[in-house]
């Protein structure tokens, strides 16, 4: 088990900090207390790692799934970053480019081209909120696999509710959207 108690490598709050604001150190120890969150902080702490993430994207689009997605997409997963769905599903679509990450330009801006990692595609249906958040549950499991229990029990809560509410699958959509 991680001991968020103190500082160690994978820990992102340095002592010098933690020894002015001791405040910090009991947020920390409160977190210490759920293993999945200490789990998915101990992997996302080594994943952000210099150099890694690149190699852990090649690796994730070297896996079998049913539906590949970009490298932003994989990069977002990796960190355990927010996931647009609406650019994941635009990502889904066999003409994209998964070869899509932004190529630095001037001054913190960068080149993109017009139909990628900005590219978005409407979820309308169940079957696309179906087909998005299976494509993102592979590429988690595959990163963070304490995850695919939960991520499971959600899906299916969700499914429940699109077949509660016949013809108003956007009510679904934006409840898991804003969950």
């Amino acid at each position: 088990a991680i001991d968020l108690h103190k500082p160690s490598e994978t820990s992102s709050i340095p002592q010098s900090l933690l020894d002015v604001a001791p405040h910090l150190a009991k947020l920390q120890s409160q977190v210490s207390a759920d293993l999945h969150i200490a789990k998915t902080w101990e992997l996302r702490q080594e994943y952000g790692k210099e150099r890694i993430v690149d190699s852990l994207i090649d690796l994730g689009q070297l896996q079998r799934v049913k539906d590949p997605i970009s490298r932003a997409m994989w990069k977002l997963v990796i960190m355990d970053h927010y996931v647009d769905f609406e650019k994941l599903y635009a990502t889904l679509d066999k003409a994209y480019d998964h070869n899509d990450e932004l190529k630095d330009f001037l001054a913190g801006f960068s080149l993109v081209k017009k139909d990628h990692p900005v590219a978005r595609r409407l979820i309308l249906s169940e079957s696309d909120w179906s087909r998005t958040f299976d494509a993102w549950t592979a590429a988690v499991v595959i990163f963070y696999p304490h995850w695919e229990t939960e991520l499971s029990s959600y899906r299916g809560r969700i499914l429940d509710f699109f077949r509660s509410l016949p013809g108003a699958a956007s009510v679904a959509i934006q409840f898991d959207r804003d969950a």
